[in-house]
């Protein structure tokens, strides 16, 4: 049962994302936006839930805690047209398993150098 209700919060969590990107909206067209998807334990800084760095990030930022959310988050960024950048095992093989063409990062660093890229 905790499956079916983490996929419904990444699917809820997803459907809130989607609704405000189009309410922001992008009026100048510009190139494609670039998503982490991060498994959690990687996304962390020490007792921080979230590593600071990620919050300055000029990415989208999910934090998945299992492959059920790693894989809905890979799809759902790769379905808008994001530039998938995956760091850990949930989301580099949520990436693999559903043929995302993602960009693999090692670590939480190489992951924000490819974010600047």
């Amino acid at each position: 049962m905790t499956d079916f209700g983490s996929t419904i919060a990444g699917f809820l969590a997803g459907a809130a994302v989607a609704v405000g990107s189009v309410i922001a909206g992008s009026s100048d067209g510009s190139a494609a936006h670039t998503a982490l998807v991060i498994d959690a334990g990687a996304g962390r800084d020490g007792r921080e839930l979230v590593d600071a760095r990620l919050r300055a990030a000029a990415a989208e930022v999910r934090l998945a805690r299992s492959s059920s959310e790693a894989s809905t988050d890979v799809r759902y960024f790769a379905a808008q047209g994001y530039r998938v950048i995956v760091v850990g095992p949930l989301a580099t093989d949520a990436a693999a398993a559903t043929g995302v063409r993602a960009v693999r990062a090692d670590d939480l660093a190489g992951a924000l150098r490819a974010v600047a890229r």
